[in-house]
């Protein structure tokens, strides 16, 4: 089973949702709360980009026959999911200083809930 396909929208939007919502509480001006936003939009591009990367070293690692892919692509890929996450810390940083706990506790609970919305497979 391809690895998007593996993941439990069911459970991975509302889980995600309700608890960007519970630390949105946290925020106390609008700039924390639109850094709050950003960060959380970084992460879902984040941990979709990974899963993308991953699906396909799987996918190369378990084929039977040669795949065809390109290894720049591969890198490139890696590279614009950790730029993407570097940049929105950098921008939260610079916006919200000491504050920027709040989002990044928000990215290690988005690892967690995906974690646990993926459907287990036979």
């Amino acid at each position: 089973m391809p690895l998007r396909k593996r993941i439990n929208l069911k459970i991975f939007i509302p889980v995600s949702l309700i608890t960007t919502l519970a630390l949105l509480l946290f925020s106390q001006s609008q700039t924390e709360t639109l850094v709050i936003l950003g960060v959380y939009l970084a992460t879902l591009i984040n941990l979709f980009l990974l899963l993308s990367v991953i699906n396909k070293i799987v996918e190369i690692g378990t084929a039977t026959e040669p795949v065809d892919y390109s290894k720049l692509r591969l890198a490139l890929v890696f590279l614009a999911k950790m730029l993407v996450l570097f940049l929105a810390l950098t921008i939260g940083v610079h916006f919200t200083g000491k504050r920027i706990i709040i989002p990044l506790l928000n990215y290690v609970i988005q690892i967690f809930v995906l974690g646990v919305s993926f459907k287990r497979s036979n």
